[in-house]
């Protein structure tokens, strides 16, 4: 929790060279009050419908089950999980290139996750047509 933006922040902790504990957190400033980093959201994740010529080698390089990887991260994590793995996170599955051989298929399960400017063509609802590069 920063104090100073009032708000649970994520830290490259690296980058962090002292740290001096004033006093007690409160009670809404407790990992327990971190509602981003509480709920766990479900993320089904299918070779990519358009960059992919052979589904089947995603399939197995992943061990899908049914054409499809589902997994559960906390919400806090998701845009950092996205990003790693180069998930196409565009309503229709836009993005190009090879490094994008996986698609959210339940993009929806996003929806009122805080920070995910970092998950590939994520644009929330709204804001624009969820197109690719």
């Amino acid at each position: 929790f920063d104090r100073k933006s009032q708000s649970f922040r994520d830290f490259v902790l690296t980058r962090i060279s002292k740290v001096t504990i004033k006093d007690t957190p409160n009670d809404d400033e407790s990992a327990q009050a971190d509602t981003e980093w509480q709920r766990l959201i479900p993320l089904q994740l299918v070779p990519h419908p358009k960059n992919v010529e052979h589904p089947t080698a995603i399939e197995m390089d992943y061990g899908m089950d049914n054409k499809q990887l589902l997994i559960e991260v906390r919400a806090a994590m998701a845009g950092y999980l996205l990003r790693r793995w180069n998930v196409d996170c565009t309503e229709l599955g836009t993005l190009k290139g090879p490094e994008y051989q996986l698609w959210l298929q339940n993009r929806f399960t996003l929806n009122n996750v805080q920070n995910l400017a970092i998950a590939p063509g994520y644009q929330a609802k709204g804001s624009g047509s969820g197109g690719g590069n």
